[in-house]
């Protein structure tokens, strides 16, 4: 039987299996632990105060949002099971007053409520953790919002006082480096490093971002137990904001599946429809993506997918020739009226499909012609023979090598799959 994070003792929390360095750098932050368990608050309280984080601690939602209110928090662990005054209603409230860049807000959930996942993600949520907490993996997500965090907030200190500060700037601009190399190293974390494994279906990607932060993502993950779900995405623009909002979507989507979030990640004409009416660029910065859906039936292995406004995908059926999937769509986050249907494509034994994103095939070479969707199909066809990686670090060099002496201008993203039944 499944226990909810109040109803146990001590094994609520894992504690960490190496030594706390006390010696190591922490970022200066205070944090708000919200939690109406006396022994889950004053256990996450002195593991982060451990690490050299300033923490306040809150019994209820009312205390939590009095305590907002009146200090400068950096992040707050938040409690969605609460008497009375809920952590999503504290969530509600405190999204009022501040944005998911000012106020980070990390929902405590337990295992396998995707409704409270779900509902805390579309009310401003930046991200989750569940019950029972294992605090490793639960710090290393605190870090990164408290590092973007702190980088947002130095910028905005720094535009207020750009006349006379400029050294500052320098100083901050360098922390801010060191930073975005600690973000790009945790975004990296985020990709699919141990891709789940599916009898006779074979996954491979390959994943190079322009800058540090990379606005392209990738994902593969299961649902339920017959069906795997995978997409690319390509958020407009570069560096931070980019990284961040490709960050937050893939979350979203991973984060949706459970029983109830399976029937939604199972339609992707549902699902594309749902972030269209969820990352509009007005709350996004003006920014919006690109995304390629697929969800593929391991018994019958049909393949459902749509695409909104990403490029087609290369399908390679074995013995045949490649072939580009355009389906035309609008953009993630231009319209709330856009519409998105999904295709069909019944795969068999052999069958390759790839995804990728705009930096493959907008890749220029000093005369300025793109690689283009024909160079990318001969390509893959001419690697056909080869294993998956061998194949995309072939079409990785040709891109390369078309931009030289230059470099590409974009992120690099492959992600491929092929139908593989004899092995």
């Amino acid at each position: 039987m499944k226990k909810n994070f109040k109803d146990m003792s001590s094994a609520s929390i894992s504690m960490p299996s190496f030594p706390i360095n006390k010696q190591e750098p922490a970022p200066s932050a205070m944090i708000l632990v919200v939690d109406d368990n006396a022994w889950n608050r004053e256990t996450l309280v002195k593991l982060l105060m451990e690490r050299g984080i300033q923490v306040v601690s809150a019994e209820n939602g009312m205390k939590a949002l009095e305590l907002i209110g009146n200090n400068n928090f950096s992040l707050v662990l938040l409690d969605a099971k609460m008497p009375k005054f809920n952590g999503v209603e504290v969530l509600k409230k405190a999204r009022i007053s501040f944005t998911p860049l000012e106020l980070p807000i990390i929902m405590m959930t337990a295992r396998g409520e995707a409704k409270d996942i779900i509902a805390a993600l579309e009310l401003g949520a930046n991200d989750y953790i569940t019950k029972p907490i294992d605090f490793p993996i639960a710090f290393a997500r605190i870090q990164t919002h408290l590092l973007l965090n702190k980088s947002f907030r130095e910028i905005e200190e720094l535009k207020q006082n750009l006349g006379d500060k400029n050294e500052k700037l320098e100083t901050a601009n360098r922390r801010l480096n060191r930073d975005l190399e600690a973000a790009a190293a945790i975004q990296q974390a985020q990709l699919p490093d141990d891709l789940p494994i599916f009898p006779g279906v074979n996954f491979a990607w390959i994943f190079e971002p322009h800058e540090k932060l990379a606005g392209d993502m990738l994902h593969v993950f299961p649902i339920g137990t017959n069906k795997v779900g995978f997409f690319v995405l390509d958020v407009s623009g570069h560096g931070a904001p980019a990284a961040l909002l490709s960050v937050t979507v893939s979350r979203h989507i991973t984060g949706l599946q459970g029983e109830a979030g399976n029937k939604l990640l199972e339609k992707p004409e549902k699902i594309l429809a749902s972030l269209n009416q969820k990352f509009t660029m007005d709350n996004m910065g003006d920014n919006f993506f690109t995304i390629a859906y697929c969800v593929l039936d391991l018994t019958t292995l049909e393949l459902i997918y749509c695409l909104a406004g990403h490029p087609g995908m290369i399908y390679l059926p074995k013995g045949s020739n490649p072939t580009v999937l355009d389906k035309p769509a609008i953009p993630i986050g231009l319209f709330d009226d856009s519409v998105y249907s999904e295709e069909k494509l019944q795969l068999h034994d052999g069958d390759r499909l790839v995804l990728y994103s705009d930096g493959i095939i907008e890749a220029v070479d000093p005369e300025k012609q793109s690689f283009g969707k024909d160079n990318l199909k001969n390509s893959l066809h001419k690697s056909i023979d080869a294993k998956l990686p061998k194949s995309f670090k072939q079409i990785m060099k040709d891109v390369k090598d078309w931009c030289k002496p230059g470099r590409p201008a974009d992120d690099l993203t492959i992600l491929g799959i092929e139908i593989n039944k004899n092995k």
